[in-house]
């Protein structure tokens, strides 16, 4: 072989050993995977997270793109240099941008990138972020919270930390990157049997039940603490009252109800707490308020007397002055029917106008009619206090059941009522008979569920189990 083709045999196996390394190279590439999903397409799922259909295939080098199923995992490469899994999941109440990226691992910044945010704003509570889980990093916990302008140095002097390695773990860049009561995170002590915190050292737990937040639906915040705390919060200009179950004194519950009307959009929550030893959290979020499903109804026949503004009046005044309730709960964990033939014959919420007036309305409850001659009984949804019993224009012969932690029942329109206020009730006592006093165009019960003042869907509670 003559030195020229030596040379040349040279320069194509050197080829071959770059062309080799850059195929390992491409081959080694990191990108997280997304597990195919019920309904999912390859050009949906490209669309979503800012990619091509030609690029999905070629990286996960896909041979026929219509025999992907459910529970396949594929790569997406516009995440490139990122490893996990992916999933999809609601802010919960305390979580923001900053902790949520310190708990999953991931880089604020690339929170941001994946869901298209354009600020840490956009990050409420019940909206939904893309985030990677990453199985093989630590696990984090709140520590502690910077009070009283305290210095990375002194915390992590209190805590035994390396201050390089706190200021890492918490994403501090310098002083200015502190705010008073920013929570402070630590590795883990990997024990099972020990919360990991992710919104305060005080809390083991805290969510709200369903989100996003939707127009006449009954909401739960759970908080679960091993400590005697006070609390306090606000939302929707409800005060939040926080109720510790008897049975586990580690939960504390409060109770809410989103209006039928509720404006949709954001509002304000704000929750609040502290120990015995006055160490305190304080919660100040946004939450997403959607809308709910309703229909539009027109009532006619009705008697225009129970239409004027007294009446309205005479029953505001009359429901507004009842606010007390027991703190102990008697629901059970659902509400019963309070007739024999649960029949429908308009549902809560519903948009509505009485005599062809304008829809400035909604029916603040279920009404149950009288499908057979014998159903005409009304009995007790669950065990209570009766807290009225009487007559008013617009809901006619009218009780009001509590059942404690804010909760009521009531029952309008009745013929006959057989209770006192006062009384305590069984759930099925026979309270009343279906009639059609106040404000009504034939024999009905109006039945409704009262939640911290606010009237919500009473089927929720035939359906749901609350705690």
């Amino acid at each position: 072989m003559t030195y020229r083709q030596k040379f040349v045999f040279s320069i194509f196996l050197l080829f071959l050993v770059l062309a080799a390394s850059a195929f390992r190279q491409n081959s080694d590439d990191i990108y997280p995977e997304y597990v195919i999903q019920s309904g999912d397409f390859l050009s949906v799922v490209s669309a979503r997270f800012s990619t091509t259909l030609d690029e999905i295939i070629q990286v996960n080098q896909i041979q026929n793109p219509d025999a992907i199923a459910i529970g396949d995992r594929i790569k997406i490469p516009s995440l490139k240099g990122l490893s996990g899994t992916i999933i999809t999941d609601n802010i919960n109440i305390g979580e923001t941008l900053s902790n949520i990226s310190i708990l999953s691992g991931m880089q604020t910044a690339d929170i941001i990138r994946i869901n298209q945010l354009t600020s840490y704003s956009e990050a409420f509570v019940g909206s939904t972020l893309i985030l990677i889980e990453n199985d093989q990093g630590p696990d984090y916990s709140a520590v502690d919270a910077y009070t009283d302008g305290a210095t990375s140095l002194e915390m992590a002097v209190r805590h035994k930390i390396n201050p390089v390695e706190l200021e890492k773990i918490n994403q501090i860049n310098g002083a200015w990157d502190i705010a008073e009561k920013q929570v402070l995170f630590s590795i883990s002590n990997n024990d099972a049997f020990t919360p990991v915190h992710s919104i305060s050292p005080l809390i083991d737990q805290l969510e709200i039940s369903k989100l996003p937040l939707m127009q006449g639906e009954t909401q739960v915040i759970h908080i679960v603490s091993p400590l005697q705390l006070s609390l306090q919060g606000n939302i929707l200009d409800q005060e939040l009252k926080f109720y510790q179950d008897p049975e586990n004194l580690s939960n504390w519950y409060a109770f809410f109800g989103v209006n039928a009307i509720q404006e949709v959009g954001l509002t304000d929550l704000h929750i609040s707490g502290n120990d015995e030893n006055g160490k305190d959290f304080d919660i100040n979020q946004q939450i997403v308020v959607e809308p709910g499903i309703f229909t539009y109804e027109v009532v006619v026949g009705v008697d225009a007397s129970t239409l004027e503004d007294h009446t309205n009046k005479v029953d505001d005044e009359a429901l507004m002055g009842i606010t007390q309730t027991s703190a102990t709960r008697t629901w059970g964990e659902k509400m019963s029917y309070p007739v024999d033939e649960p029949c429908i014959v308009s549902g809560f919420g519903n948009r509505r106008t009485y005599n062809e007036g304008s829809y400035k309305n909604f029916h603040s409850g279920v009404d149950f009619g009288v499908c057979s001659a014998q159903n005409i009984n009304i009995y007790a949804a669950a065990d209570g206090t009766v807290l009225y019993s009487g007559e008013l224009p617009i809901h006619g012969k009218h009780t009001i059941i509590d059942h404690g932690w804010g909760i009521y029942s009531t029952y309008s329109h009745q013929s006959e009522i057989y209770t006192a206020a006062g009384q305590q009730v069984k759930r099925g006592d026979l309270i009343g008979l279906i009639g059609s006093t106040g404000r009504s165009v034939g024999p009905h019960l109006h039945w409704e569920i009262k939640v911290n003042g606010v009237y919500v869907d009473p089927m929720s509670w035939i359906r749901n189990s609350y705690p």
